[in-house]
């Protein structure tokens, strides 16, 4: 590893935070549709919410749930639990925090809950009744931070930062547990190639409970540039946004760049300060990138990472279109990939196998999930990915298919076993399976077929009206097949190609 990397990534996000807020106080941080911060105020917000949050005695190690809001309340509790080395559980904003954590089925057991659920502008923190945490604004809350700045001294870079939920290959929860070093190795190798810098301003538009919408705040607080939170994330609300504010920076999904095209409404706005677009969490195709990279007037980016290792490849800013449409983009200089076969064997370029990696992205591990971990790692200490890919001549890295039974709708990844699971618990269902259809929108919508059972009389709509109440929007099957039998492969499973090609 480059030394210098090396020694950028003993710091944490909050480090980061202190050194600009000290080098340029009166910088803006943090904007929202009403207010601003600058970085002064936002370290002061930071100090005196872990001083808070330390005098109701959490401390290093515990376990924080936090109701990830896209706003910068966020963000703020988050750096202030890890100025002290606690953790925070980041939770869905469409469920209560307890909830949530409940539904997982983790069985992860939060020390403490912070979160604004019925407390109007106020944000709380839960250990059987609710306590005033403080209003996470600027100004003096008459803590004394001493102690804040003590407890940091023995918080390492390698202690646990955050918990991110996600699904596996069986459609269960896991609880990946990232570090601080995890954090904020994905903006030592990213800024460097992206030239995003303290210049810059990013619009978030992504939840923050999700790797990519925390990676915008990871990213601007090492640069030492601003974010800026819109009240509102459709396609007109962010063209507003970044024409108001001047954003010259944004991630999102193929999906959300395709949707500000729609219809030409980005040609309604003054959108001329774009210059940098990160596009990943789903698949496209190289025309729908050159499409949206000349119709936005930005330079745009694949990227390609996941929970468990938030960075693995991208492109370069100054690489011609034509080496950044090709694929998801050559590895992060600090990442290490290799395509695996069948029989665990290096494959050469050309070849399709198993994508796995190592880096200082790289996850600690599932949270109370020893066998999973140890699953998720070869011999060789690489991240099974459950990815298929391969190599070009040219060293692009290229996503062929996947090994994990999951869905990539817009971005959100839904399990297909779940979907199965409702759909059987729906009376006269006798098997189900639930498959990802290539959409031009969202690049994968859900689909299903359903065998029933005898003498049962279903239909598409009322099996769509039984599963609202079981399964969020976005994972009710845009169509499910009643079948009599399903195509089958020669082991007798489901052969969920060929139920693709028929839905």
């Amino acid at each position: 590893m480059d030394e210098f990397k090396k020694r950028q990534c003993e710091k944490t996000l909050y480090d980061y935070l202190r050194i600009h807020a000290t080098a340029k106080p009166d910088k803006t941080c943090f904007a929202t549709d009403s207010s601003a911060m600058t970085y002064g105020e936002t370290l002061a917000a930071t100090d005196q919410t872990a001083a808070r949050l330390m005098s109701f005695g959490v401390k290093k190690g515990d376990l924080v749930a936090l109701r990830a809001e896209r706003c910068p309340q966020t963000a703020i509790i988050a750096m202030a639990l890890s100025a002290f080395g606690g953790i925070a559980v980041m939770t869905d904003v469409h469920f209560r925090a307890d909830e949530y954590i409940k539904q997982t089925g983790v069985g992860i057991r939060p020390d403490y809950y912070v979160t604004s659920e019925g407390s109007g502008d106020r944000w709380t923190l839960k250990d059987g009744d609710y306590a005033d945490l403080c209003d996470v604004t600027p100004g003096d809350f008459g803590l004394d931070v001493r102690g804040v700045l003590s407890a940091h001294k023995l918080v390492s870079p390698d202690d646990p930062f955050s918990v991110i939920f996600t699904s596996g290959s069986t459609g269960a929860s896991k609880a990946v547990v990232l570090s601080h070093r995890n954090c904020i190795a994905n903006p030592v190798d990213a800024m460097p190639l992206f030239g995003e810098n303290e210049t810059d301003r990013a619009v978030s538009i992504l939840p923050l409970n999700h790797v990519f919408g925390f990676a915008v705040v990871s990213c601007a607080i090492f640069c030492g540039h601003d974010v800026v939170f819109p009240t509102e994330v459709g396609a007109d609300a962010v063209l507003g946004a970044i024409e108001k504010y001047g954003v010259t920076v944004m991630y999102s999904v193929p999906t959300f760049f395709l949707d500000m095209l729609a219809g030409g409404k980005h040609k309604k706005y003054d959108i001329s300060s774009l210059r940098l677009g990160l596009m990943a969490g789903g698949p496209f195709t190289a025309d729908q990138m050159r499409f949206i990279e000349g119709e936005l007037g930005l330079r745009l980016m694949p990227g390609y990472g996941m929970s468990e290792c938030v960075g693995i490849s991208t492109t370069s800013y100054d690489a011609s279109v034509e080496e950044r449409a090709a694929g998801v983009g050559r590895l992060y200089p600090m990442t290490e990939c290799d395509i695996i076969g069948e029989n665990g064997e290096k494959l050469r370029p050309g070849e399709e196998g198993e994508i796995r990696v190592k880096g200082p992205t790289l996850m600690l591990g599932y949270y109370g999930d020893e066998e999973a971990t140890k699953a998720a790692f070869d011999g060789q200490g690489r991240l099974r990915t459950g990815d298929i890919g391969y190599f070009d001549s040219d060293g692009i890295l290229h996503i062929s298919g996947r090994l994990k039974d999951i869905i990539i709708r817009g971005g959100e990844n839904i399990s297909a076993g779940k979907i199965e699971r409702a759909l059987l618990s729906i009376d006269g269902v006798y098997q189900a399976a639930a498959v990802g259809v290539r959409d031009e929108k969202y690049g994968e919508t859900p689909c299903a077929m359903i065998i029933p059972a005898p003498g049962a009389k279903l239909t598409e709509n009322d099996l769509k009206k039984s599963l609202a109440s079981l399964l969020s929007g976005h994972e009710i099957p845009e169509r499910i097949k009643i079948v009599d039998a399903f195509p089958l492969t020669s082991s007798g499973k489901p052969d969920k190609q060929k139920m693709k090609e028929i839905l």
